[in-house]
């Protein structure tokens, strides 16, 4: 069983609480995608594309260009596949971090992607290639392409999780090649006010669910308060506080010993009466039945 150790000192909840928001239906018959596929430049008509559709996703494509929605989160991702993240040979990003974010505010201003004054920059990625002789020993390196990823923030407090993101991809041209939004719409109705768990009654549950066989050392150096919005194939309800523990994993045997193994943050329901399970509970793994040999 590892140890634990505390650095972080847990922050009070706040007095008033926090608000829970009801989410509104997620928009993926076939009418919903060619609508929001016209905001991106495409004609959004089946005579000048392919609409597919499975179980997962609605897909829309006119040539290049592709348009997908997935259904369970409402997830949307718009890309040139001839132009996003591809290499041309020559081409060269040469402007800066803060020309990037000004361009990927206009794109999404421009194409109704989600509102700016819910958007905190949160990186500025760029996709480095490389190019290199044996003989000569001459190397080329080069910038094709820049991602500026934005998170939500909702009521002054950041949307933890894989959703309440936007990425937006430029081009060295400084054109856009794709535009990936996982941000839930909230409905209109007043979202309700709810008394707030400490944050002491989360660390606990993170402990637990760390307890068992194994060694090393846990070690709580983080806690925050944020929402939690799940990813693309997760459907959901509300958009609820949670309490964010992070922990770091330290080694303390083998050659690994007194490193830093892993990084992992813990989510839990931060309302004293959640309105739905935070994270879906795990389906236990079932054991494949022993296989009988041929002609058995």
């Amino acid at each position: 069983m590892p140890t634990f150790q505390i650095l972080a000192k847990p922050p009070q909840a706040p007095e008033d609480g926090a608000r829970i928001f009801r989410l509104a239906p997620t928009r993926a018959s076939p009418r919903a995608v060619l609508g929001r596929a016209r905001r991106f430049g495409l004609a959004g008509r089946t005579k000048s594309g392919t609409l597919c559709q499975d179980a997962r996703q609605t897909r829309y494509s006119e040539g290049s260009l592709e348009f997908v929605v997935y259904h369970a989160s409402g997830g949307i991702r718009f890309h040139d596949n001839a132009r996003w993240q591809v290499d041309d040979g020559s081409s060269r990003v040469e402007f800066d971090d803060a020309t990037a974010i000004r361009m990927a505010e206009r794109f999404i201003e421009a194409h109704d992607v989600v509102p700016l004054a819910e958007c905190k920059l949160l990186r500025v990625t760029r996709l480095n290639v490389g190019v290199a002789d044996r003989r000569s020993g001459l190397g080329e390196h080069r910038v094709i392409d820049v991602g500026v990823a934005f998170t939500r923030v909702v009521d002054g407090l950041p949307v933890e999780g894989p959703g309440g993101k936007v990425m937006v991809y430029i081009d060295h041209e400084g054109n856009l090649t794709g535009i990936d939004r996982l941000w839930r719409d909230l409905r209109d109705d007043a979202a309700e006010r709810v008394a707030l768990r400490p944050a002491e009654a989360v660390q606990r549950e993170a402990m637990r669910e760390w307890e068992g066989p194994g060694s090393g050392v846990m070690t709580i150096d983080d806690i925050r308060l944020g929402y939690y919005e799940h990813g693309w194939d997760t459907a959901q309800r509300y958009l609820q506080p949670a309490w964010v523990i992070g922990m770091s994993v330290n080694a303390t045997e083998g050659v690994f010993a007194g490193r830093t193994a892993m990084r992992t943050d813990y989510w839990g329901a931060a309302a004293v009466k959640s309105p739905e399970r935070l994270i879906p509970q795990r389906e236990p793994l079932r054991r494949q039945p022993p296989r009988e040999g041929y002609g058995a």
